[in-house]
């Protein structure tokens, strides 16, 4: 069961903390350990803020450290004997091989694995998300919180028009938007996950993790909705980048999953991702012949079911092409936030337009 105390929203620190754990001296002590777990990560989550243009962090990490290391032990790929410092076992041991070999796509099964396998609340949002409709969560705007019927529209995507419990929100919700959108977000987690005691902070942070995860992809809707759906499927699907996932459960059942994981990397599904994204230019509007990067994430990723991750590797693929079809650009007052295309190549830049050559 997952809590929200030092969560870890990036499945990139438990990375960090393999790698670390694995490099430090035998004699280590477990404080050290920790220590230095949480100076890796701060220096990963600082070069990521400037690298994004967004604001440093503001914390030493250090009971983030701690859950990291507490987790690598949940999934068993660290041990910690009482008083005895962390050490990689068998298991963690191939984690870290994947990862220094960049075998990306298997340690993307074997995480998601032993996620599955660990938390069963996580487990639940995935099959809350793959069993059924995308999970649409209000946002609300606080300049529009006294109009009419304003806040029984956003439960509509959930609940229907006529819904009962649309007819009380205008009298049994706490007056401040923050507390307005938490108490509407609730509304929907108990309507989509009946069975599950899960608070909306919670539930949001389980989300992040997904989408780090590739099991999740989280698309803004006309501002309004934040909305959540899988690119996975419970059935073999048709298209050629589903690969079957069994997770055995501590009770002796299985869980099926099928893995979108397109290999960016093959000229074909470069075409199809291309194909998708001339048909999203068809549909989003344009400024100067330039589509925002962000718009054209949401709209092709939920047309091909492809994973947040995928079409931005996808995208810089296809810019590598000799020639490219597509050119990019950078508008600053729209940065901030708006998840930008990264390209590392001998320096990294960001983007978030783009057009077709």
């Amino acid at each position: 069961m997952m809590n929200t105390t030092g969560f870890i929203t990036d499945v990139s620190y438990h990375y960090i903390g393999l790698r670390v754990l694995a490099g430090l001296p035998a004699d280590a002590k477990r404080g050290q350990q920790v220590e230095a777990v949480a100076r890796s990560v701060l220096k990963f989550a600082t070069d990521r803020a400037l690298r994004l243009m967004l604001r440093e962090p503001r914390t030493t990490f250090s009971s983030v450290s701690e859950k990291i290391c507490g987790e690598l032990v949940d999934f068993q790929f660290v041990s910690a004997e009482r008083g005895r410092p962390y050490q990689l076992t068998a298991d963690g041991c191939n984690a870290l091989a994947l990862l220094e070999s960049r075998q990306y796509a298997d340690l993307r099964r074997l995480m998601t694995c032993v996620h599955l396998q660990t938390y069963d609340n996580l487990r639940a949002v995935v099959k809350t998300h793959v069993d059924g409709d995308p999970v649409w969560s209000p946002i609300v705007a606080a300049s529009r919180i006294g109009e009419t019927d304003y806040l029984r529209r956003l439960l509509e995507p959930t609940f229907g028009a006529g819904a009962a419990v649309a007819k009380s929100v205008e009298t049994d919700l706490p007056q401040s938007p923050k507390k307005v959108e938490d108490a509407l977000r609730a509304k929907v987690l108990r309507q989509v996950m009946p069975a599950q005691k899960m608070n909306v902070a919670l539930f949001r942070n389980v989300c992040d993790r997904l989408v780090s995860l590739r099991l999740l992809n989280k698309s803004r809707i006309v501002k309004e909705f934040e909305k959540t759906y899988s690119p996975c499927t419970v059935a073999k699907s048709t298209q050629s980048w589903y690969a079957p996932l069994q997770v055995p459960l501590a009770d002796g059942s299985t869980y099926q999953i099928h893995l979108c994981e397109p290999d960016l990397a093959n000229h074909d599904h470069q075409d199809v991702l291309l194909t998708a994204v001339d048909q999203a230019f068809a549909a989003l509007p344009t400024e100067g012949g330039y589509y925002h990067i962000p718009d054209l994430r949401d709209w092709v990723c939920e047309h091909l079911l492809i994973p947040e991750a995928a079409f931005d590797d996808g995208i810089n693929r296809l810019l590598d092409r000799q020639p490219a079809p597509l050119s990019v650009g950078l508008q600053y007052d729209l940065i901030a936030g708006h998840r930008p295309l990264v390209r590392t190549r001998q320096a990294t830049q960001i983007h978030n337009l783009i057009r077709r050559i």
